[in-house]
């Protein structure tokens, strides 16, 4: 196990650039990497929010769970505006769920694409 973890270190020691200028380059992709990866995080976040019954809910895991596991078909939901939604359980879930599935696709597409230009 020693002898893998010194290996491993070895092989990463032994594989970054000499040049300076090629070390400034792989630290400025990085960085482009993780600014792209936080906007684009931030964006699907705004895309997770649906409009509802006159109100604006946040969907999310949370959200999902309560509105799967409430027994009663209509009640009140606070939107993230604070203010008091009626809404129907079913028709919200589904909504949500849809919307939920939706927003998740296209964050896993986009990211996959943002890894695959970082490798390139």
């Amino acid at each position: 196990m020693v002898l893998l973890f010194w290996t491993k270190l070895f092989k990463i020691i032994t594989s970054m650039p000499t040049n300076p200028k090629q070390l400034v380059e792989q630290i400025r992709v990085a960085t482009i990497y993780q600014k792209n990866k936080q906007a684009l995080k931030a964006k699907i976040s705004t895309d997770l929010h649906l409009a509802y019954a006159g109100g604006l809910f946040l969907i999310d895991t949370n959200l999902l769970a309560f509105l799967a596991t409430w027994p009663d078909d209509e009640l009140y939901l606070e939107d993230v505006y604070n203010n008091p939604i009626k809404i129907t359980r079913q028709e919200l879930l589904d909504q949500a769920r849809q919307h939920y599935q939706s927003a998740m696709n296209t964050w896993h597409i986009e990211h996959e694409e943002l890894k695959r230009i970082r490798k390139i």
